[in-house]
């Protein structure tokens, strides 16, 4: 201890010399961070998610970017796991009904970039995308060998979502209740509303069952949280996060009750309504949300229009190469090939992907890439559905429930927009699924 502290101290002392402080800390920081994944990686990965929110896009000379600090921790994290595991024996990955359909989503996936427009920018994505899988699906999978991990994580996991939540409503509110506003309130880390409330969403249904499940201080503090996560996806102005709750919560709240027979969902979502309305009512932003929510299936809304507009431009993508798409990451640089005049808006010609993961996997990766991606997430639903009825243990039913909610947030909302490659969702979204082939392995009847 006294040889890394000397190290550390060395670190940032060299960096003050240099005229480069920053660095230094960041060399230390970084070097303090790998002891940590190398000998306690469970800790190590509950700080990348306490981190990870806090993630921005840097650029680097040669044209490089990285999310920092979060794809730093990364690597950082994967590299200590991957020598402890040299040096303590070979990785057992435990067997699951998920690793085939991901397997063959990410063949497709490989297929996809070098047979498409842009074959390096494609294979380097997925490079990068295969990190996250690393450290948020296999990762989550090796190293649960007991509910109580995941459930020692809820209470940071929820706990930084409800303060980005407070964050993300005092600072709309502050500067005047509007789409304006809203759309940037949470940078610089949230670069705009959707992945904000994407992120927010694919928590509110673990913080929801929690409360639900506790009682006395405990299921206030829970309730507390749901609630700040809740009135930040609400002052977010994001219109699929909305809709994403709308329809998730009746049937994950429906399973909630077949199983307990008790009627505090109703109680205290009726709560967090009147709540949510005497805020809303109160800060004036009662109209401003209204007219948003109708926005929703109004024809004229330019947002609704550009939408229209890239989905008829990644059905021509589709019509051109079926198979296997234009490429992974391809559709921005090809999107000026296959758009059409039949929808313009003032949004037509700008460089931006398809606002939908339905469209996004259908041009990029084509049919083979689409039918690979619904067979792992039917098959994540299956396996989650079976973990939920059969386990005995009621903190893995709560868990797998929440897991399947809140990936189920995400695919409704990935419908109306593409996030999938914002680490901000990226890592959630992947983790999900790590949990729920973990869980897999501790229910008796598993056929895995």
């Amino acid at each position: 201890m006294i040889l890394v502290l000397l190290l550390e101290a060395l670190l940032v002392l060299a960096g003050a010399v240099a005229g480069m402080p920053f660095l230094g800390v960041a060399a230390a920081g970084a070097v303090g961070y790998a002891i940590l994944a190398y000998h306690r990686p469970n800790v190590a990965w509950g700080v990348l998610w306490i981190a990870f929110p806090f993630g921005i896009e840097t650029l680097f000379p040669g044209g490089s970017a990285l999310f920092v600090p979060t794809e730093p921790l990364i690597f950082i994290a994967l590299a200590a796991w991957i020598a402890r595991l040299l040096l303590g024996g070979p990785l057992r990955i435990p067997r699951s009904r998920l690793h085939l359909p991901l397997a063959a989503l990410a063949t497709a996936t490989l297929v996809s970039s070098l047979l498409g427009a842009s074959p390096m920018h494609g294979v380097k994505a997925l490079a990068i995308a295969s990190t996250y899988v690393a450290i948020g699906y296999v990762y989550v999978l090796v190293s649960i060998d007991d509910v109580a991990r995941p459930d020692r994580l809820v209470p940071w996991i929820v706990g930084s979502a409800a303060a980005w939540g407070i964050w993300g409503t005092v600072k709309v509110i502050a500067e005047g209740v509007s789409l304006r506003n809203a759309y940037g309130a949470v940078r610089p880390f949230f670069p705009e509303h959707g992945g904000y409330s994407a992120f927010l969403a694919m928590i509110f249904p673990l913080a929801l069952l929690v409360a639900l499940e506790r009682r006395g201080r405990s299921m206030l503090l829970y309730a507390a949280s749901s609630f700040a996560i809740l009135i930040g996806i609400v002052f977010s102005f994001t219109r699929a996060a909305w809709v994403s709750l709308a329809l998730v919560l009746p049937p994950m709240l429906g399973l909630w009750y077949e199983w307990r027979r008790s009627t505090r969902a109703l109680v205290l979502l009726a709560g967090a309504g009147i709540l949510l309305v005497a805020i809303v009512v109160g800060t004036g932003s009662g109209g401003g949300v209204g007219r948003h929510v109708e926005s929703i299936t109004e024809k004229g809304d330019v947002s609704n229009l550009e939408r229209l507009n890239r989905w008829m431009a990644a059905i021509e993508m589709l019509k051109a190469h079926p198979a296997f798409g234009v490429g992974f990451v391809a559709y921005p640089e090809v999107y000026h090939l296959y758009r059409r005049k039949a929808v313009l808006t003032s949004l037509a010609y700008q460089s931006m992907g398809p606002h939908s993961e339905f469209f996004r996997l259908l041009s990029e990766t084509g049919f083979v890439g689409f039918a690979a991606a619904s067979w792992f997430l039917v098959m994540a639903a299956v396996v989650g559905l079976n973990v939920f009825r059969s386990s005995p243990d009621p903190r893995t039913k709560v868990i797998v429930l929440a897991v399947m909610a809140g990936l189920g947030t995400y695919v409704i909302h990935g419908f109306f927009r593409t996030y999938i490659d914002l680490e901000k969702v990226c890592l959630p979204f992947w983790s999900c699924f790590g949990v729920i082939a973990a869980l897999e392995q501790r229910v008796p009847s598993s056929t895995s």
